[in-house]
């Protein structure tokens, strides 16, 4: 809370007024960001869905407020308060949004009923962490473009679409 003061220009105090913890502040902070940067509404077809979601997530990393993300993730293994409130918050949000994107995808036909949801909510998604945590590979338009027509739509359309 005291980096956060500091580089707010305020002080502990006046922090705590309206937050009554770190978590807290994260999670009336970091939610709205990532709600903002990804996006989380139906662009009428499930390969739309996906590139509008996964191109947000490019956009959120290679900001400058991607290294809000680097730091969090840094500091999660030793601080369980933290690690706590960006599951429940921002990853949740975001399986939760996910589900439903897939679920409107199985409404429509494109795609399948019996997919592990806990499977294709993920697998864009961790793509684009491991390149942004682990590898710095670049994070490109043509990536993702690749990656959902490539990865995602093949793995998640019925089988009487696959030629």
């Amino acid at each position: 809370m005291e980096g956060i003061a500091a580089r707010a220009g305020t002080s502990k105090p006046v922090l705590y007024r309206r937050w009554s913890d770190r978590a807290a502040l994260l999670r009336d902070t970091l939610v709205p960001l990532a709600m903002d940067a990804i996006p989380h509404s139906d662009t009428g077809s499930y390969r739309g869905d996906m590139l509008a979601i996964l191109r947000g997530w490019a956009a959120f990393f290679t900001s400058p407020e991607g290294a809000i993300a680097r730091a969090i993730v840094a500091a999660m293994p030793d601080d369980p308060e933290l690690a706590e409130a960006f599951r429940a918050g921002v990853i949740g949000w975001r399986k939760a949004a996910m589900t439903d994107t897939i679920n409107r995808g199985i409404e429509r036909g494109e795609v399948r009923p019996d997919i592990r949801v806990d499977v294709a909510r993920e697998l864009g998604q961790a793509f684009l962490w491991h390149r942004f945590l682990v590898t710095g590979d670049e994070i490109t338009d043509d990536v993702v473009v690749h990656l959902v027509d490539e990865v995602l739509v093949p793995y998640a359309e019925p089988p009487a679409s696959k030629a």
